[in-house]
């Protein structure tokens, strides 16, 4: 166990540098111990109590999504995902993106079989982690119908749509209008295979896009722990030791349409909000990284069921984590994606 951050030292930091800060385990507790509190003009929302109430509250908004892409073909993309609607657009939207989630037995079928193909010709120390960036959108494209050439390039521009315009606390790169040529790209991908009805279409890329970067993250994580850890974990162990100590997904941002009461705090109208679901973890079924209400991972069952085959390949293999690599973060306020994590076979 490490020693916990003080008080002053997480109040004197940044609230988007905190999810890569630190281990979570240094800095949970005490950010509990503050309870949802005002910092800087916007609202730091944590704990088991107030967590779910404030990811239920339907006058707390999601956030759009950052990046570069303000406007054109990317931003109108997002803009009709269920992930960043509200209300009933929102139902709507989900409905349709949970009907057409495959079978989470078959999502690990392709999961394990796609993995083998990744590490096949693998015979020295790599970095696993472009494979886990790329392998979740991937294997979910195959199973929406996509051939396998079409899949790899889904899973491919799915990953530049969501290197545009995802939050991140570094500047980005001049990269013109990289996102609104992957989201064009992607839609006439899976137009092509789904048919002309546009809804299905940005339905299936909504399932690519929210797939990519968490399962990713998982996955890595996932991978360093099992290295770390004093006890001999089975690959189920591992992952669910990673998503409730260490979970992928710390936060998640919200905006208040209206005066709203989040436990013995009241948001004023117009205020934003850092909802850190990862510290309401409590032992429950589902772990909070995945969220609660509306909003809810609707697919925590495939971001498991991928990231324990790459797991369980890698181990059958005999592919282990470098001893002592250094492990950094990429610059993400709300997840925890290690930027490399090399693995090596003795």
């Amino acid at each position: 166990m490490r020693t916990p951050l003080q008080a002053e030292q997480i109040t004197s930091r940044p609230v988007g540098e905190l999810a890569t800060g630190a281990p979570p385990e240094r800095w949970h507790g005490p950010l509990r111990e503050q309870g949802t509190h005002c910092r800087d003009g916007e609202w730091v929302v944590v704990g088991p109590r107030d967590v779910p109430a404030a990811l239920a509250a339907p006058s707390l908004s999601v956030a759009p999504v950052g990046g570069s892409a303000h406007r054109g073909p990317a931003a109108r993309l997002l803009a009709a995902m269920a992930r960043f609607s509200d209300g009933l657009e929102h139902r709507e939207r989900r409905e349709l993106l949970v009907s057409m989630l495959p079978p989470v037995s078959k999502v690990a079928g392709v999961a394990g079989a796609r993995t083998n193909y990744y590490l096949r010709r693998r015979l020295a120390t790599f970095d696993i982690m472009p494979m886990a960036r790329q392998l979740p959108a991937e294997v979910l494209a195959l199973l929406l119908g996509l051939s396998p050439v079409d899949a790899e390039r889904a899973a491919a521009l799915t990953g530049v749509l969501c290197d545009d315009v995802t939050p991140t606390l570094a500047p980005r790169p001049q990269t013109g209008s990289v996102g609104d040529t992957a989201a064009e790209a992607l839609g006439g991908l899976l137009a092509a295979t789904l048919g002309p009805g546009e809804d299905q279409a940005i339905a299936a890329i909504s399932i690519l896009f929210q797939a990519r970067d968490a399962t990713a993250a998982l996955i890595g994580t996932a991978v360093l722990a099992g290295a770390r850890s004093d006890a001999v974990l089975s690959v189920p162990q591992q992952i669910d030791e990673v998503l409730r100590r260490e979970a992928p997904v710390q936060c998640t941002r919200r905006t208040a349409r209206a005066t709203t009461q989040v436990g013995d705090a009241v948001v004023p109208a117009g205020a934003g909000l850092w909802v850190f679901a990862a510290t309401a973890e409590c032992g429950a079924a589902v772990p909070a990284t995945f969220g609660s209400g509306p909003h809810g991972c609707p697919a925590a069952a495939h971001a498991i069921a991928i990231a324990r085959q790459v797991l369980t390949v890698l181990a059958a293999e005999g592919w282990r984590p470098v001893r002592a690599q250094r492990i950094e973060f990429e610059p993400r306020p709300n997840l925890r994606v290690p930027s490399r994590v090399m693995v090596t076979r003795p």
